[in-house]
């Protein structure tokens, strides 16, 4: 068996297998993917001006940034790549919400991905709201093969891509604080 027929039995397995009451539940949440990420984004920006402390001066564009990269990675890498959905080729996949654009890598499980991770290293002391966003981050995951859209290639894909960019824009926003924190009056 090759990797292509492990990952489609595996989607096959998942979306035969789901609790089909939940089905709406799951559409819900996968919908809230994009527009919730970018919420997140755009708080961590309003509490970085409302704090006005020394390490959010740059730093509260971080998630931001990471989602951004993020997004612009994941579609440049979907039109490349070009992968047909999973309903599209398999017969026995259901599918049970919309999916317009190419299957690899997933920007639902990108955006949440990049977001929940962007958010740990901004705030790395453990919250019950980094608990309830990576909870968030999973079902999203999950979902989008339940729902029979995306192979766990595709997640799994995105998942690798979000860690890089969210470790990345970290060490990026790491520089330009360690940066100006040098420009400080009295530092040489």
């Amino acid at each position: 068996m090759t990797l292509y027929d492990y990952d489609r039995h595996l989607l096959e397995w998942i979306n035969h297998n789901r609790i089909p009451c939940l089905d709406n539940f799951f559409r819900f949440l996968t919908d809230t993917a994009g527009g919730t990420a970018v919420a997140i984004a755009v708080i961590v920006i309003i509490y970085g001006f409302i704090q006005k402390t020394n390490f959010l001066k740059f730093r509260k564009y971080q998630v931001a940034f990471a989602f951004s990269v993020n997004a612009i990675i994941i579609n440049i890498l979907k039109y490349t790549v070009n992968r047909p959905r999973p309903f599209q080729v398999d017969q026995y996949i259901e599918k049970l919400t919309g999916a317009g654009s190419p299957s690899f890598p997933s920007g639902h499980t990108g955006d949440v991905v990049v977001v929940a991770l962007s958010m740990c290293l901004l705030f790395p002391r453990p919250t019950w709201l980094l608990t309830i966003i990576w909870i968030w981050a999973i079902f999203v995951a999950y979902s989008r093969m339940a729902l029979g859209v995306h192979y766990p290639s595709d997640i799994l894909g995105s998942v690798v891509i979000s860690f890089i960019v969210a470790f990345a824009s970290q060490k990026i926003f790491n520089k330009i604080t360690i940066s100006e924190n040098n420009k400080l009056p009295g530092r040489n």
